[in-house]
């Protein structure tokens, strides 16, 4: 019986280990992928199964990858596994594409079992992840926080809301990529934000609130 194929993406070399030693009890695991600037070629070349993605990467945001991978490969199902239980990332995953969402701290059970779950076709949410209908900051300091932002910024916000990557938010503005990541920092030291994931986070938020105009 073939065995389903498994590529990691994970930058904590520690982690991954343990993952892949959790894993290859039960599936193949083809890669190991640390750097999210090379991810979307290593899912083009091997064509996963599943992906199990962290949100937190060098030089990409995984929220980022997730459209774009399943541009590359529709058949490769994405289960994100991250450090961050927070019920707008969730929605803001499967919003992008992926199927899966468990925290890091799960039992080596239910990792199985969500994998199989994706591995369907169907939706999986760890019931660690606390359930909320409406993140208790939004539409309160972080649309106050939103409107202290430059006119540019704010777009460059939008456009990671949406769901867009550097590189198409840099297309959309007719910027160049270097500029967007540029923008991408000052809006961390502007927010106090001090990761990707967490501008992701702030961005996934606006969502839930009302933008059109300031408060």
């Amino acid at each position: 019986m073939r065995k389903h194929r498994v590529l990691l993406v994970e930058d904590h070399a520690l982690v991954a280990q343990g993952l892949r030693a959790l894993l290859e009890q039960k599936y193949k695991v083809v890669a190991h992928v640390r750097d999210g600037d090379k991810v979307v070629r290593a899912v083009k070349q091997l064509r996963p199964d599943v992906l199990l993605l962290d949100l937190s990467l060098p030089n990409r945001n995984g929220m980022d990858l997730i459209p774009e991978i399943r541009n590359v490969s529709p058949r490769t199902r994405i289960l994100v596994v991250t450090m961050h239980a927070d019920q707008t990332l969730v929605k803001a995953a499967f919003g992008q594409g992926a199927l899966g969402f468990v925290p890091k701290d799960c039992e080596s059970s239910e990792l199985h079992k969500a994998i199989e779950v994706v591995l369907k076709g169907r939706y999986y949410q760890s019931k660690r992840i606390p359930a909320q209908e409406r993140h208790p900051d939004a539409g309160g300091p972080v649309l106050e926080a939103y409107w202290t932002l430059t006119p540019r910024q704010q777009e460059i916000v939008r456009g990671i809301a949406e769901g867009l990557s550097t590189e198409q938010i840099a297309d959309r503005l007719g910027l160049s990529v270097h500029t967007v990541h540029f923008h991408r920092r000052g809006l961390r030291r502007a927010l106090k934000i001090e990761s990707e994931d967490g501008l992701a986070r702030f961005a996934a938020m606006l969502q839930l609130g009302a933008t059109e105009s300031p408060p």
